[in-house]
């Protein structure tokens, strides 16, 4: 199960096709999980972030990023880690991310959602 985060947008900069922004955004997502472990558990395990998928609506500054959540060899299940990021504040996100988010962690169930994004 994957979890999608989605951005009101990204600065003109910012090219989702290069591996630079990918990079970027696993490292906020890293450090916005770092900060909602040690806030709900009072622990840092070092959750790593695998982005799979960056998408763009046309004519929409949107950004959406599919992502995974790693503590080691173990995959997070898709709600834990929503749980666990629905627990900052969207400005806290949004902090961490350096954009302001429109979804914070919302759950995606399947392969089907991942091949319907990467389409557009």
């Amino acid at each position: 199960m994957f979890v999608c985060v989605v951005l009101r947008f990204v600065g003109p900069g910012d090219d989702l096709r290069f591996c630079r922004f990918t990079q970027m955004m696993e490292q906020r997502l890293e450090n916005a999980f770092a900060e909602a472990e040690a806030i709900v558990m009072n622990s840092h395990s070092g959750l790593a972030v695998q982005i799979l998928s960056t998408s763009q609506s046309m004519g929409s500054p949107a950004v959406s990023l599919i992502y995974v959540v790693h503590n080691g060899s173990v995959t997070l299940n898709g709600t834990t880690t929503s749980n666990l990021l629905s627990q900052l504040t969207a400005e806290l996100v949004g902090y961490f991310l350096f954009y302001p988010p429109l979804i914070t962690a919302e759950r995606k169930f399947s392969l089907a959602f991942l091949s319907y994004t990467n389409r557009m």
